[in-house]
Formats: structure tokens, C-alpha cells, sequence
């Protein structure tokens, strides 16, 4: 058998739709959903408490990935007598953005689960589907729209220049892949599974950043010791700008835990001055402000410099803290895992013995706020190096009460990376599965839904 044959075996060709597997329907989605209308309230309209829900356009786009859980999710309210002349959404409905300035946000489909005794509309630029027959179970909606070839049929029916549409005449003409019942629930099983996954990470990387937040509120003003305790009454001094300062810590400048350099730009002119080798021995780490700010760590970059481009900049050594001070990104900071050099919208700070560099950056992150506060609301807010310099912050002056706070908020830090990395490994599984799954690549029944329930456990 050739390999074209080997390929193809197992599916059989549409006219319209291409290689469908064997045992798949494939339909118009006009002949297997209701279109029902839908309101028209602005976003002014809205408030966040009411007795009816509403589903607005702008939110699919920005809030929603194929799933409104009625029952975890929050949305906009309206009042009950706004929505007498609407057909209120019911479990398994499909709303779909039909505007958007963006070809990501056309045509974008959620499905409503979980609805429950709620009252919720489908709203501005939104089109409100309901399935005929219950040809398609609930859940599976969600992800059979976002299939990859049902996903381009609705880019490709999307019109217009600065904003995009899509018209229910035209949707209508969309063919689906229609599996058995029995398949739809072994896929909607297994995608479910992993969304699940996503959502309680999600959820547990926002208890941890809340529990970070409450560290550094207290760690880095001294009211919570690193050993656990809290200070007594007795243990804080006054300060004319801080208050309650603990004893042995005292208020300091930025360039009294280090020394400050501003970074500079190799002049373009210069041949040879920048590399596209990372890995060159004769290169080093170019930092631009996109560069801070996206992790705690420094260790990669777009640019780098050659050697002969070194004598313009300044070589930063590891552990160096970087703060944007000039443009939109102010404030934004980062601790450098390599030699490094910046440009000029860049301040280094190169910590001294006596300070530590985790300490200082967690410092300067807590008062992040202020210190965009004092560069000023100009057209480019910026803080110079003198200004930088004689910023104020509070420091415990044993450097060793310095490395024990950072390192308390130090492990929440590394608990939210890791799960940040689960769930994008999380996000590569289910685009890997659907991939697989909604084109019948793989093929599913309880046993094989089971096994590839075992390899997704295992995977978490």
C-alpha cells in the first residue's frame, strides 16, 4: 500500500469538507441549529449586579476560551425587564462573536454550560445557536467550532477592512463534522478532562500570588519576621516618611545597596556590533525594556552584542538588577542569570557585599506602584539615574534577615512558575489532542478514551 493510500485509509472524502473518517457525518450547520436574536445593549448599559445575566462580544474576545460556566464564570448584569423580549440562553447554547477589529476575535464561539435557574441573554454583536434534536451533545459545541477546519471556513466568510463580520446568511453555509453520539462524548470526556486541569491551575496560581502578595505586604515592611512571627509594638521605631520601621532595619537610597549604571545603545553605524549568535562565546545578552519585566529572570534575549560592541554599553554580572525608567513599561524589573548589558531606557543596579540582590528586586517590585507614581504622568514618564539614585526604600540591615525574606517570598515565586509551565504543557496536550481527536486522526471508544485518561493523569 503507498502512502497516500496508508493515509487516507479509515476516511472517506466530502465534496465540500475533505477527509472525513468513516462513520462521521458531515453538516451544514444551518440545518442543525436555531438562530434566535439577540439585544443590542452597550456596555453602559450593563452593571456588575442584576437579575439577569448578559453576554456582550467584547467579553467572548477577551474572557472566554470555547466555555461560559455559568456557574464559576462571572458576567455583566442587566435588569429582568430588559430581557422580556430575548430567548434566554439554556444549557449547551452557542454564542458567537460576529464583529471584531481582529481576525482572532470574528466568529469566536463559546459554548453556555451549567446554567442552572439563571437568567442570561446573548447580547451586542453576538449570534445566539441553539442545536436541533440534540444532534450535538452539550460540551462538545464548545470544541467541534474551534475545530481547525471549521475555524479557517469561518475566517475565510469574515468581511470588512478596520473591523470584522460575519453574517448568520453565511454561517449558516458551514460544514461540521458530525461524529456518533458515542464518539462526541468520548472526545468531550477526554478535552474536558484537560480543561479542568487548566482551570484548577489556574485557580491555584491565583491563591499563590494572593498568598505572595500578603508576604511581601508584610515581609518587606517588617511587620511579619521570616521565622514566622510577628512583630511586637515594641520593635518598630518611627520614621518621618515610613512610620513604624522595625529596629535594625533603616531607610536607605537606591545607590546605598549599589552601584548604578545606565545602559547605552552601540551606534547601528558600527559594523559588527550586534550578533544574532546566542551561543557565540564573543557575544553577550542585549536587554531591552520588552525584555524586562516577563520573569523574575533574565536569561534571554533577541539581541546580543559582539565584543567590539561591548566598549559602547556597560557588561553587567550575573545577579545585576535591571529597572525600566523611561516609557510605558516604567517600573518593570528583573534580575539578571547571565553577563548582560542594556540600553539607555535601562538602569543596572549592581548590589554591594552588604546587600541582597533577590531582597532588592522583591523591594522594588512591592513599591513598583509609587515608583511610576513619582516618574510623573508626561508624555514619557521617566525616573533618571540621579533620580533613581535617591529613590528611598527600607532595608533590615543584616544582610542575612535580607536573604531569609527573599527567599520565604522566593518559594511561592517558584510554585507559581511551575504551575505556569504546567499549564502551558497543559495548553500543547489539549491543541495536540484536538487536533487529533476532532479530525478522527485518533479514533476513541471507552477503551481507548480510558488509556488516554491514564497518559493525561500522568502527564498532571
Amino acid at each position: 500500500m503507498n502512502n497516500k493510500d496508508s493515509s487516507t485509509k479509515g476516511f472517506y472524502t466530502h465534496e465540500k469538507f475533505g477527509l472525513v473518517p468513516i462513520g462521521w457525518d458531515v453538516v451544514k450547520l444551518g440545518d442543525y441549529f436555531d438562530f434566535f436574536p439577540t439585544a443590542s445593549y452597550s456596555r453602559a448599559l450593563l452593571s456588575e449586579t442584576g437579575d439577569c445575566g448578559y453576554i456582550h462580544y467584547g467579553d467572548i474576545h477577551t474572557r472566554f476560551d470555547r466555555f461560559i460556566d455559568a456557574k464559576t464564570d462571572t458576567l455583566p448584569c442587566i435588569s429582568e425587564e430588559m430581557v422580556k423580549r430575548y430567548t434566554p440562553i439554556t444549557d449547551g447554547d452557542l454564542i458567537i462573536s460576529d464583529a471584531s477589529e481582529d481576525y482572532e476575535g470574528v466568529g469566536k464561539s463559546v459554548e453556555v454550560i451549567n446554567i442552572g435557574q439563571k437568567v442570561i441573554i446573548s447580547g451586542l454583536h453576538t449570534l445566539h445557536l441553539r442545536v436541533k434534536n440534540n444532534e450535538f451533545i452539550t460540551g462538545f459545541k464548545g470544541y467541534i467550532l474551534n475545530q481547525e477546519k471549521v475555524r479557517n471556513s469561518i475566517l475565510r466568510i469574515a468581511t470588512g477592512i478596520k473591523v470584522y463580520s460575519v453574517s448568520k446568511t453565511e454561517l449558516k453555509k458551514i460544514y461540521l463534522p458530525k461524529p456518533p453520539e458515542d464518539e462526541q462524548i468520548q472526545i468531550t470526556n477526554i478535552l474536558s478532562l484537560v480543561d479542568s486541569a487548566i482551570q484548577a491551575t489556574q485557580n491555584s496560581i491565583k491563591a499563590a500570588e494572593k498568598l505572595k502578595k500578603g508576604l511581601m505586604q508584610n515581609l518587606l515592611i517588617g511587620k511579619l519576621k521570616p521565622d514566622g512571627r510577628w512583630r511586637t509594638k515594641d520593635e518598630f521605631y518611627k520614621d518621618e516618611k515610613f512610620g513604624n520601621v522595625p529596629v535594625g532595619w533603616v531607610v536607605a537610597r537606591v545607590k546605598d545597596f549599589g552601584n548604578i549604571q545606565t545602559g547605552k545603545t552601540p551606534p547601528t553605524a558600527e559594523h559588527e556590533v550586534f550578533s544574532d549568535n546566542s551561543d557565540s562565546e564573543n557575544s553577550i545578552m542585549f536587554l531591552t525594556p520588552g525584555d524586562v519585566g516577563i520573569t523574575k529572570y533574565l536569561s534571554t534575549s533577541e539581541r546580543h552584542v559582539t565584543l567590539k560592541g561591548l566598549k559602547y554599553s556597560y557588561e553587567l554580572p550575573l545577579n545585576t538588577v535591571c529597572i525600566v525608567c523611561i516609557g510605558s513599561t516604567i517600573g518593570k524589573i528583573g534580575i539578571t542569570q547571565t553577563i548582560s548589558c542594556t540600553n539607555q531606557q535601562i538602569n543596572s543596579v549592581i548590589l554591594n557585599e552588604n546587600n541582597d540582590s533577590e531582597f532588592f528586586y522583591y523591594m522594588m517590585l512591592y513599591r513598583s506602584s509609587h515608583f511610576r507614581e513619582i516618574a510623573g504622568i508626561n508624555a514619557t514618564p521617566q525616573i533618571n539615574k540621579s533620580g533613581l539614585s535617591k529613590y528611598k526604600l527600607l532595608r533590615p540591615e543584616n544582610k542575612e534577615e535580607q536573604i531569609k525574606i527573599s527567599q520565604k517570598i522566593a518559594i511561592v515565586d517558584k510554585e507559581i512558575e511551575n504551575k505556569t509551565n504546567k499549564i502551558s504543557i497543559l495548553h500543547k496536550l489539549k491543541k495536540s489532542l484536538m487536533q487529533n481527536l476532532l479530525t478522527g486522526k485518533v479514533r476513541v471508544d471507552v477503551e481507548k478514551t480510558n488509556q488516554i485518561f491514564n497518559e493525561i493523569v500522568k502527564a498532571l
